[in-house]
């Protein structure tokens, strides 16, 4: 059986094959084409005696087509490497024939002169065949017998000698200008100049409202029954292509062949993605419920895709834990918990932390503080009074005697355990503020578009990278950007980024790896490099024959960000601290520091003041005072403030209309009340 198993093996191998004309002019478009090939990315080698060209190309149902114009006359051998075995087709290319002399001129009829198309109102004309066309084209630009006309993200190659277009090509980003030498060669409106074989790898970069001129093209051509006129193949045709179309002219089995684009073009279902794109994806996303009345397995098609490859863009984990639910309900629980064990990994990738989260830790931080400073001046009040009784009194000393008042500030009165307790809520509220600053300044900083498209492997990501500041945290991510594009800067990068479990990975080295494992034995990434094992998305990764990697995820990247503005709060203080964002002006940066700044000099100061005498009698008002603040008979051990925080949590979300609240605050007012009970009957029993 091993031997037939070799054989037929052997069949599949040889079944492969490479087709490309045996003759080409030069200047002429060449078409090459290749069948049977294994799901995966391939380089398309072009050799003649002067040069070399390679061309990256990714399977597609098993197919591989790409256009290549021979610059110069010569034998061409062509060839593909699929494992051991090397696939090769020849052609040769001839000059393109010399003009006949005139004296042979005048033996025949005159020839018109060759017609070029020209842009109207109607489109795009040549003789008498007309393009139907809407909006702005740029061009036409002539190459030989092929013209090539442009308009946003969208290429269109049309042939001369017999008028149609031959291919749609995608450049990944608008088009500015065509230009051409020996091949066509697109300047994109970021600077960039690419050749058509370029195109291959390379994720979209341009603005998403502009893939609405890839529709708008496919539905002029459908409007005026003109299809016909395009004749180009619809392969290897990247993502965005699909993304323009509707969701009824989306397939369900094109889907995986989307999304293994996706991970070939450097996106990760690991990053996330901004609102841009949800333009395009949002029917897609509701066409997981509407495909429900199909049944299962059609709409798992659809779930099945976003969780593999856009688990992260906006809604999905939302529509995803809904299809968990569903899947219960339809008496799938198996599939429930496969999915809930990969959302709650995706779940693990995001930060535990946001700005919005921080803001409101610094507010409840805030109000603890001042009510529990309230609750000391209202305590210890009767007590201050007396001492302030020979200085002027609670206000007039401050301008008699000053020192004498700070001596008798309020808390000179406290319990260390007092004081202790309101010092680390200060800080606690401090080090909130902070945090919120430094997460609201990340938040800014990643929301940049070219950091929200589910890559970070683009040209504008690796120069948003760029333009942050040169810290070591940052420049890890750098080096995970330019991994492809520039492996020697990238490992130089790696060598000075801190030692991170996705920076020892991209190392590489036997040393890295093994303290990536010693640093996170469970991460999939670093199983799968050692061979151990992986999760979820292995197979996804596989399939679409892309090694796994480790990515700076966003709990990784909004940790650098965040480390890299503590470095810059160490080394411009001044300039870092006025630039959150969360100050409405610079008055109230300098403002809020100050009075940082004197509180803190405050509390140190009263550490050392020493307790006046006679604090603890007016014991009734005590008591009253004590009565009023849920929580407050155990403040100096600090579990009363967990009473005051659960009482104010219940009524915020008894006004939230959530009924819970009422029992949340009904439970830590009870408590309250007893704990109040038994102070006051151990006070009796003392006395």
């Amino acid at each position: 059986m091993r031997w037939i198993a070799g054989v037929l093996l052997w069949g599949m191998a040889l079944a492969q094959s490479l087709a490309v004309s045996p003759e080409a002019q030069v200047g002429q478009t060449l078409e090459i084409r290749g069948a049977d090939f294994p799901p995966g990315r391939y380089t398309l080698k072009i050799a003649s005696e002067a040069a070399t060209t390679e061309v990256d190309l990714e399977t597609f149902n098993g197919s591989l087509a790409t256009t290549w114009t021979p610059p110069a006359e010569g034998t061409y051998k062509i060839s593909i490497q699929v494992g051991e075995r090397v696939i090769q087709a020849e052609t040769q290319v001839r000059s393109a024939p010399p003009p006949t002399p005139p004296a042979a001129q005048s033996t025949t009829p005159a020839q018109p002169p060759k017609a070029l198309p020209t842009f109207t109102p109607e489109g795009l004309v040549l003789g008498s065949w007309k393009l139907p066309l809407k909006g702005e084209w740029v061009g036409p630009r002539v190459l030989g017998q092929r013209a090539f006309i442009a308009r946003g993200p969208l290429v269109l190659e049309i042939d001369l000698q017999s008028p149609k277009v031959v291919a749609q090509h995608y450049p990944p980003g608008e088009v500015r200008a065509l230009e051409a030498d020996a091949e066509l060669t697109v300047l994109l409106e970021d600077g960039r100049r690419l050749g058509l074989g370029a195109f291959a790898g390379k994720p979209y970069e341009g603005r998403w409202e502009s893939l609405a001129v890839i529709r708008e093209y496919l539905d002029t051509l459908k409007a005026t029954s003109t299809g016909a006129l395009d004749q180009s193949p619809s392969s290897n045709r990247p993502y965005w292509y699909f993304f323009s179309l509707g969701v009824d002219n989306v397939h369900p089995t094109d889907l995986e062949s989307i999304g293994r684009d996706l991970l070939q073009r450097g996106h990760r279902p690991e990053l996330a993605w901004g609102p841009g794109v949800m333009r395009w994806l949002e029917p897609w996303l509701m066409q997981v419920r509407v495909a429900r009345k199909q049944g299962i397995e059609q709409s798992l098609l659809w779930s099945d895709f976003f969780l593999k490859y856009l688990p992260q863009v906006p809604g999905a984990k939302a529509m995803l834990w809904e299809q968990v639910g569903w899947l219960e309900a339809q008496g799938r629980p198996d599939l429930g918990q496969r999915y809930r064990a990969a959302l709650r990994q995706v779940a693990g990738w995001q930060s535990p932390l946001t700005s919005a989260n921080m803001a409101a830790a610094t507010w409840v931080l805030l109000g603890l503080y001042s009510l529990m400073l309230l609750y000391l001046a209202l305590i210890y009040l009767p007590a201050q009074l007396r001492g302030l009784r020979s200085s002027g009194g609670w206000l007039v000393g401050w301008f008699q005697h000053p020192l004498l008042r700070l001596r008798h500030s309020v808390l000179a009165y406290t319990t260390i355990g007092e004081r202790s307790i309101l010092l680390v809520l200060f800080a606690l509220a401090a080090l909130a503020l902070l945090s919120w600053g430094f997460m609201a300044r990340s938040e800014a900083l990643l929301a940049q578009d070219s950091l929200m498209r589910g890559t970070l492997r683009s040209s504008a990501a690796a120069e948003a990278l760029r333009g942050f500041a040169n810290t070591a945290p940052l420049r890890g991510l750098l080096a995970y950007a330019l991994a492809k594009e520039n492996p020697g800067e990238s490992q130089r990068l790696f060598q000075e980024a801190p030692p991170w479990t996705y920076v020892l990975l991209g190392r590489g080295t036997p040393e890295a790896l093994a303290q990536a494992y010693q640093r996170a034995p469970s991460l999939a990434a670093v199983r799968e490099a050692l061979g151990l094992g992986g999760d979820f998305w292995t197979p996804v990764y596989r399939d679409a024959g892309v090694v796994r990697e480790a990515v700076p995820t966003p709990r990784i990247i909004v940790a650098s960000v965040g480390l890299s503005s503590l470095q810059g709060l160490g080394s411009d203080f001044f300039a870092t601290w006025r630039d959150l964002p969360i100050w409405p002006s610079a008055f109230w940066a300098w403002t809020v520091a100050a009075a940082i700044l004197v509180f803190t000099l405050y509390h140190m100061l009263c550490f050392f003041l020493p307790k006046p005498q006679s604090t603890t009698d007016n014991l009734a008002w005590r008591r009253t005072v004590q009565l009023l603040f849920p929580g407050s008979p155990i403040y100096n051990q600090g579990w009363g403030l967990l009473v005051l925080l659960a009482f104010a949590g219940g009524l915020w979300l008894w006004r939230q209309d959530n009924g819970w609240g009422v029992v949340l605050a009904g439970a830590a007012l009870s408590m309250h009340l007893l704990l109040w009970v038994l102070l006051v009957y151990r006070g009796g029993k003392t006395a």
